[in-house]
């Protein structure tokens, strides 16, 4: 039986790209972890004046622990500052209760300044130290979304996810759900220490412009991919040159 011979080269290159990859997490899981331990002990007299803050609006602990999806699609507790003067509720805790705005009754005065400013967010730091989270990566995904995940949603379970990401500063609630997920995606084909740097500098510009905050409320629930005309053009331009002309590249 004749058989196709194997390019001897194909298997190198596919073995390389492999180790590149193993290199890339072991280093980046390296660095999560110096600078979440830094940042710790750096922010820490924040963490205790908002501890104070949240004390003083409401009665409760000064921590939510929110159940999310991580790699492989394992459940963990994502850490957060408290921004709501009531209990969490089921629906809370699945985050099938999302689409909170600033002007929602339940939310605090210094919960809206937590949520306009990210800061809610600062707790993931002890995500991150426990190799839960990094600082870049698609945003863990909430219980109740899971219901509508495809095997093409699932792709963006198969790294570790992150407190900021490409679809956080490429449009954050502004889009839909199934176009974050194609950004997702995106990020996970293209993994690289040069992307991660670029997300990383772009998410202070998203932060101090306030982009994205809001969006509509059936957003939340649209997980329809982008057209495949505009998952071409990701992947002819770029999705910085898709979504952030405007704003540069």
């Amino acid at each position: 039986m004749d058989r196709v011979p194997v390019r001897t080269s194909s298997i190198g290159e596919y073995m390389q790209a492999r180790e590149g990859v193993r290199v890339y997490r072991l280093v980046k899981r390296a660095l999560d972890i110096v600078f979440s331990c830094l940042l710790l002990v750096l922010t820490s007299p924040l963490f205790l004046l908002i501890a104070l803050f949240i004390q003083f609006e409401g009665l409760g602990p000064v921590f939510f622990r929110q159940p999310r999806l991580g790699r492989g699609g394992n459940n963990f507790g994502v850490f957060k500052f408290r921004t709501l003067r009531r209990k969490a509720t089921e629906r809370d805790l699945s985050g099938a209760h999302m689409a909170l705005t600033d002007s929602d009754h339940d939310i605090t005065r210094i919960g809206a300044i937590l949520r306009a400013s990210g800061l809610n967010e600062l707790p993931q730091l002890i995500n991150i130290l426990l190799g839960q989270m990094s600082f870049i990566g698609p945003r863990p995904a909430v219980l109740h979304h899971e219901q509508y995940y495809t095997k093409w949603h699932r792709r963006r379970l198969e790294v570790t996810p992150g407190v900021t990401g490409l679809a956080q500063v490429c449009g954050r609630n502004a889009i839909p759900w199934g176009w974050r997920v194609a950004l997702d995606r995106y990020y996970v084909n293209h993994m690289s220490f040069w992307l991660d740097l670029q997300i990383l500098l772009k998410t202070w510009v998203v932060l101090v412009r306030g982009m994205g905050i809001e969006g509509q409320h059936d957003m939340y629930f649209d997980f329809t991919p982008p057209p495949p005309e505009v998952l071409a053009e990701f992947k002819a331009r770029g999705v910085f040159r898709c979504f952030l002309t405007a704003g540069g590249d």
